[in-house]
């Protein structure tokens, strides 16, 4: 993707406080970058903006969009991220995904590890994991679903959509034939809640071209509340 704009960037930022920025961060850009140099990453654009380093909390994928969470100071790393840390706090994502689950709601428990030296995949040897999966509408031989992470395995929503037998739209890796729909996988991180004394909801809407995907295949984006 293009470079972000420093106005784009601005336009991005859902909450600054304390240390905390969140950024509903654009599909295709990385969160964090090959070193600390690399202009092609979220971090990088935030840190230039800040004049100073900053640190991801968490990591999305490249071409997962939505809340992002990174902190000015190294020290509240840990802090942020165990208040993010289920169940007190709650990460929501809204994922467009092939098929029609015959399921309205279902706990994946399912360890993710290497299946191959260059593959990530359910394995009994793989890290425990699980993930709330809750189907929001179907329609024509696709659904949109919500998914709370319960864990935070690499590629964790991405794997146990494709062992249910629902890859996302558009993914390139864990559907054979790769998914070609959409330039990117359909996945959005739109709701974060932080456990604390001070108790934080933010929210991040379906960007505009997973709100067209939905369009174009009859999907209702309903649901989405919590």
């Amino acid at each position: 993707m293009p470079p972000l704009s420093f106005a784009e960037l601005e336009s991005r930022i859902v909450h600054e406080r304390d240390g905390l920025i969140v950024v509903d961060k654009p599909g295709g850009l990385p969160t964090s970058g090959r070193d600390l140099t690399d202009p092609n990453c979220l971090q990088w654009h935030l840190s230039e903006r800040e004049r100073r380093m900053v640190w991801a909390v968490h990591q999305l994928d490249a071409d997962t969009s939505g809340l992002n969470v990174f902190v000015t100071r190294k020290s509240l790393v840990s802090v942020v991220a165990q208040r993010l840390r289920w169940p007190k706090g709650r990460k929501l994502y809204a994922a467009v995904c092939h098929g029609e689950p015959t399921f309205d709601s279902k706990i994946v428990e399912a360890p993710i590890g290497h299946v191959s030296a260059r593959r990530l995949g359910v394995t009994p040897e793989g890290k425990p994991c699980a993930s709330a999966v809750t189907t929001l509408c179907r329609a024509f031989g696709f659904s949109l679903v919500r998914v709370e992470l319960r864990t935070g395995r690499t590629h964790q929503i991405r794997i146990h959509l494709s062992h249910l037998g629902h890859p996302l739209v558009g993914e390139p890796f864990y559907r054979a034939p790769p998914c070609e729909l959409l330039p990117r996988h359909a996945l959005h991180a739109y709701r974060l809640e932080l456990a604390g004394d001070e108790p934080l909801v933010l929210r991040a809407d379906l960007p505009a071209d997973l709100q067209e995907l939905c369009d174009r295949l009859g999907l209702k984006a309903r649901g989405l509340e919590g």
